[in-house]
């Protein structure tokens, strides 16, 4: 079984990935912000990450850069509204950048992110 971390500032956000993921049988762990997420990473290994790229402490963007750099063999799929003072656009730019395996644009559905998890991951 496949095991995921959500690491994302918004808690309805966690809530709706968390529910699709069990649903789908996946393990899944929630980090409040980018330092949460690290400390978890510290302590388990994850197959993929969902992590949105705007959060408070440390965000997305600086998440991809450590993982890439430590974690080769991670997953992870940026999500992303946009940020005050970033087009949507650059965000996204920024999280293929530093080697998101794909992006979802928020808000988006289940079947949006059943069709990334299948890409990203090679399963159903």
């Amino acid at each position: 079984m496949k095991r995921i971390l959500i690491a994302d500032d918004n808690e309805t956000v966690r809530l709706m990935l968390r529910s699709a993921l069990e649903v789908s049988g996946y393990l899944v762990t929630e980090a409040t912000d980018g330092d949460h997420a690290l400390s978890l990473m510290a302590e388990t290994r994850f197959d993929l990450v969902i992590t949105d790229l705007w959060m408070p402490k440390r965000t997305g963007i600086d998440l991809l850069k450590r993982w890439r750099q430590q974690h080769s063999h991670l997953r992870v799929i940026a999500i992303s509204g946009g940020a005050p003072d970033m087009p949507i656009d650059t965000s996204i730019a920024l999280a293929q950048t530093w080697g998101a395996d794909a992006v979802l644009y928020k808000p988006f559905t289940k079947e949006d992110l059943d069709a990334v998890l299948l890409r990203v991951l090679g399963e159903d």
